[in-house]
């Protein structure tokens, strides 16, 4: 189980990091310049999609943002048209407050925002929830593929 944990810690961290960079550097494009073999593969994969946004991030790699069956989903994408991650905000997919058993006990949480993470390159999903309450106030919350809480002590932290 740890294994697991510190993968899921090491793949997180690797995405903000890769984040970080992508976002530092980024031109936004239209559609008509993104190349035919990005587009088949993009309309492959998310058939009747609307597009929202292309970004050119430099050293080969395109942010798409779409909106696709009632998401917005983000897909980065090399130059050959390979998917390399994917993120689907979730949130308006679930309910407003949840009821969570945290620090021994139940409390009622404010969803703020609701995030698949998907890495292609590592065949690995993940979750991040993003919490709030009167008590304690906003929550950071990992999950894995299964929607299984990673360990709270080490990824869960009040702002």
């Amino acid at each position: 189980m740890s294994r697991l944990i510190r993968r899921l810690i090491i793949s997180g961290f690797s995405f903000l990091l890769f984040s970080s960079v992508v976002y530092a550097q980024h031109t936004t494009i239209s559609e008509d310049d993104v190349s035919f073999e990005i587009l088949k593969w993009h309309f492959h994969y998310y058939p009747k999609s609307e597009s929202l946004q292309w970004v050119e991030l430099g050293e080969g790699l395109l942010k798409a943002q779409v909106a696709f069956e009632g998401n917005v989903v983000s897909i980065i994408y090399n130059v050959s048209g390979k998917r390399l991650m994917e993120e689907v905000d979730l949130t308006d997919n679930i309910p407003v407050t949840v009821s969570y058993y945290l620090d021994e006990r139940y409390e009622k949480y404010k969803v703020q925002s609701f995030i698949k993470y998907t890495d292609f390159s590592q065949d690995r999903i993940a979750y991040r929830m993003k919490l709030k309450s009167k008590q304690k106030g906003a929550e950071d919350l990992e999950f894995d593929e299964n929607l299984i809480p990673v360990d709270f002590a080490l990824v869960s932290k009040a702002n």
